[in-house]
């Protein structure tokens, strides 16, 4: 029996020991294992708090902080992460970044767009994802030298075809430890050349058309100035010919200043409503004697029903002028020229037709340029300056409306203005 005790008593020494080393030094540690795998696998810990060993507990509270601090630096991240993803998703130029052997690491929505590439398409070289060797060479020299490249490109391919990119490459690196590489931005300027083309043309036009007068002027002054004593015949005749050209000049640079006021930023109309068919009646009456010298009828159409417009009626005049003045001109005596108005949903429709020459398929898309003559041959003396059209189109966008044109080769062109309705 004692013995039996004595055994007992010794089974129950050791196994309150093997229950104290469990929780001092098993136990915790088991706790510790657990805890670094789920910190390790991004899972919620069990619990950080661990007990019975002080070094397993302060391996607990450092992994603790150690989530924490992990924690707030992905938030960080994910921060960054979505403050570059709205950057770039908002920016309205293409852009890429690549690596130093010209990976492509990000690309932009616009980037994409520009070059039609799907949104599974992220990796490979700048080379193989929009096929394009000169931007290729100019982030190859970028990267290589370390120095900005620009260069301006023609894009021959995908949904961005015939647009002019203006390409710069800022490497990436310099001075850092962040990844060799470079920037790519693409920007369209085509709108921006052609915008600078224009200028060039139209300050060429406008030198021309200024230089034919002013030559004109000069000749014969230089006539009077050697031989004062002219005939009255041919003095009235020299007289006759300066006042046509002053008229000419006079109108040129009337229609030049009129066109950079509709086209300046701060263009204003001086809006009223207007009684359209009131207008009209009154426009037909002031050109009955320019129909009747040039030998042709008119014919004005409207329905009775035609709504009030709210437009600037100086300058709507202006434009039903400038459209009756291209009829006329380019018209046969014995013609017809046709005003006509009608609703054409929530917009009035005011038309000018004429029996004339017609005007090619090829330069319809082009007669509401400035200085544009779809007939070479009436380009002299008694054409218009070439800003009628444009004008009308200025004047039309300006009260939110477009114009249209028709036209076929032999029958005649109608010139259409469309123009919101009041409400």
């Amino acid at each position: 029996m004692g013995w039996l005790a004595f055994c007992g008593l010794i089974a129950v020494v050791l196994a309150t020991i093997a229950l104290a080393v469990w929780r001092k030094w098993i136990a915790p540690w088991k706790d510790v294992e657990e805890l670094a795998d789920a910190v390790v696998e991004h899972r919620a810990p069990r619990k950080f708090l661990i007990s019975g060993n002080p070094h397993a507990r302060r391996i607990g509270l450092a992994f603790e902080n150690l989530t924490d601090r992990r924690r707030e630096l992905d938030e960080r991240v994910r921060e960054s992460d979505l403050s570059v993803q709205a950057v770039f998703g908002a920016m309205l130029d293409g852009l890429v970044v690549v690596d130093e052997l010209r990976r492509v690491r990000l690309m932009n929505r616009e980037f994409r767009r520009v070059f039609g590439l799907d949104e599974n398409v992220a990796d490979g070289t700048l080379l193989e994802v929009i096929h394009h060797a000169s931007v290729d060479r100019l982030v190859m020299e970028a990267i290589r030298s370390r120095q900005p490249q620009r260069e301006s490109i023609q894009l021959s391919r995908g949904p961005s075809e015939g647009r002019e990119m203006e390409v710069s490459a800022v490497p990436l690196g310099e001075n850092s430890a962040q990844m060799e590489g470079a920037v790519v931005l693409f920007r369209d300027v085509t709108q921006l050349r052609q915008m600078e083309e224009m200028r060039r043309e139209f300050v060429a036009n406008v030198s021309h058309e200024l230089r034919t007068p002013l030559s004109i002027f000069r000749g014969y002054l230089e006539t009077l100035l050697d031989d004062p004593q002219q005939p009255p015949g041919e003095l009235l005749r020299i007289l006759g010919i300066m006042e046509r050209h002053s008229d000419r000049l006079n109108a040129l640079v009337e229609d030049v200043l009129s066109l950079a006021r509709l086209e300046s930023p701060g263009a204003e109309l001086d809006l009223s409503e207007v009684d359209l068919a009131e207008l009209l009646h009154s426009i037909m009456r002031d050109w009955e004697k320019r129909f009747a010298a040039s030998q042709l009828k008119s014919h004005l159409n409207f329905p009775g029903n035609l709504p009030l417009l709210e437009a600037d009626e100086r300058r709507l005049q202006e434009v039903i002028y400038n459209l009756l003045d291209n009829a006329v001109k380019y018209s046969q005596p014995g013609g017809t020229v046709s005003l006509r108005a009608e609703v054409n949903g929530d917009r009035v429709r005011i038309s000018v037709s004429d029996q004339g020459v017609g005007i090619k398929e090829e330069d319809l898309p082009r007669i509401f340029e400035r200085f544009y003559r779809a007939d070479k041959s009436r380009s002299g003396e008694h054409a218009g300056t070439g800003l009628g059209l444009s004008i009308a189109k200025h004047i039309a966008q300006l009260h939110g409306g477009t114009v249209e044109a028709e036209s076929e080769v032999g029958k005649g062109t109608t010139i259409s203005v469309l123009l919101p309705v009041s409400r």
